[in-house]
């Protein structure tokens, strides 16, 4: 039950078409892996999203846990973070987060159980929604609408769209094309990305109460909880936000503001899953749904395992050069839009890293 090294590797592939939120247009997709070799022979699998700071960051902070017992999530936990007094909510956080889903990973394979087991397991299957919906250059409704269809033709029941790149009353064209293309039955997230100001996320707010929409995810910036909580008291609608936030403190925050109908903690953000169960956790004590936003192949087993959860976030890895050739097994949405979590040990998945190897841009083995 001893660590015995750490192997972190960096990858980057491009987008074939840059994709555009309400705030930033990336054009690539950057990912940081970590394998947790245990002396038993076991091999802990975690991973978040970054670059090189990140690389970086985690080949640091691998270094602290080399030796000790992998089975002490809580003291390790305390061991990556503590005596981080610089960047608290940061990239590095990022980091401790890859590594720490890496040690549950473990953890499950030990036991031989699937990590939702493992966590609690309160129910098999979760509901998922299809994330899409980005502007794209040269596209317009037609396209929108189209991948619309794409989606519930995929199965998808409930489909996120990007707003607040363009005027509210555009972005409200683009809403009503893609509820008409969904159709009857499918349900519409809309997310800003922190794109708005007060002024216009009221504005934006006020149209959609009189559509059919399912939350409003992000509408201001993270650091305005005191806007948000008044978007969310002066709306029946929900308001969704939390992706960028970190520990179970910044969650208490955005609580105890009143600033969210349902908290999008994301376990490869905030500082994984021993700091994702405490966010959920905290979280249901306010009576407050957990829809995390990020990796389905993480989520699906934490929101499996909590009674507070909502909804799984659903990329389409064939929409992303790096993520479709990374794992050797696939999540597929059921035929009521729904996921099962995998019924193999830990996470239940395995990296193809030969596939993977010609995004490699860093690796280092940290004993």
């Amino acid at each position: 039950m001893t660590i015995t090294g750490v192997r972190v590797a960096a990858y980057e592939a491009p987008y074939d078409t840059p994709i555009t939120n309400g705030l930033y247009t990336y054009t690539s997709t950057e990912i940081v892996t970590c394998e947790v070799r245990i002396d038993s022979g076991l091999v802990g699998l975690g991973w978040c999203h970054g670059g090189s700071i990140v690389f970086h960051a985690m080949t640091a902070i691998a270094r602290r846990i080399l030796g000790q017992d992998e089975t002490d999530t809580e003291k390790l936990w305390r061991v990556m973070y503590q005596p981080k007094l610089f960047g608290r909510k940061g990239l590095t956080t990022r980091a401790i987060s890859a590594l720490d889903i890496a040690l549950w990973d473990a953890l499950g394979k030990r036991a031989d159980l699937p990590l939702y087991k493992l966590l609690g397991g309160f129910r098999d299957t979760v509901p998922a929604y299809m994330a899409g919906g980005y502007y794209r250059e040269g596209e317009g409704l037609a396209e929108l609408q189209a991948e619309m269809a794409r989606q519930v033709a995929g199965g998808a029941r409930a489909i996120k769209m990007k707003i607040g790149a363009v005027p509210v009353d555009e972005d409200v064209v683009r809403i009503d094309a893609a509820l008409e293309a969904a159709g009857p039955g499918v349900r519409i997230l809309v997310d800003a990305n922190n794109a708005y100001d007060r002024i216009d996320a009221q504005r934006m707010i006020r149209k959609l109460e009189e559509r059919d929409i399912f939350w409003f995810e992000e509408p201001l910036s993270p650091d305005d909880l005191e806007g948000a909580a008044a978007l969310a008291r002066g709306s029946d609608l929900p308001v969704a936000l939390g992706e960028n936030e970190y520990t179970r403190f910044g969650f208490k925050d955005v609580l105890d503001a009143g600033a969210a109908d349902v908290l999008n903690a994301d376990a490869q953000i905030l500082g994984g899953i021993t700091e994702w169960r405490k966010c959920a956790t905290l979280a249901e004590t306010h009576q407050i749904p957990v829809a995390p936003h990020g990796d389905q192949e993480i989520h699906v087993h934490l929101v499996a395992s909590q009674p507070n959860g909502l909804i799984v976030e659903y990329y389409d890895n064939a929409l992303n050069t790096l993520k479709e050739v990374m794992f050797e097994q696939r999540l597929e949405l059921d035929a009521e839009g729904r996921l099962s979590p995998p019924d193999r040990p830990g996470l239940g998945f395995d990296v193809d890293f030969a596939a993977m190897k010609g995004f490699l841009q860093a690796e280092e083995e940290v004993r």
